[in-house]
């Protein structure tokens, strides 16, 4: 089995972090803290998948019953980690529907 090794002697062309290109007075910190707030978080794509196919093995369709069991089974807790996503978010419809209100 090849390792992949570190090479002491390479040289860079960039610097070892993005956080040197950025000046005090450059604007971008304040739109990357801006976004962050209003934007909401996002739940891990995987976990997402764990959870529908894990509640549709068990005939759990419902995304309303699907929340209820991430807060009471502990099958659940512990298959998405101990997220917590509201209905909306486990609806796979849910942008569909919401564009139609």
């Amino acid at each position: 089995m090849a390792y992949l090794r570190g090479k002491r002697q390479q040289t860079q062309l960039f610097p070892a972090s993005l956080q040197e290109y950025v000046g005090t007075e450059d604007p971008v910190p304040v739109y990357d803290a801006f976004v962050n707030q209003i934007g909401p978080p996002e739940f891990d794509p995987q976990a997402m998948v764990k959870l529908l196919g894990y509640g549709y093995a068990y005939g759990i369709r419902s995304s309303r019953k699907l929340e209820r069991a991430l807060y009471h089974n502990v099958s659940f807790m512990w298959l998405v980690g101990g997220l917590k996503p509201d209905h909306n978010t486990t609806d796979p419809d849910c942008r569909h529907r919401q564009g139609r209100h």
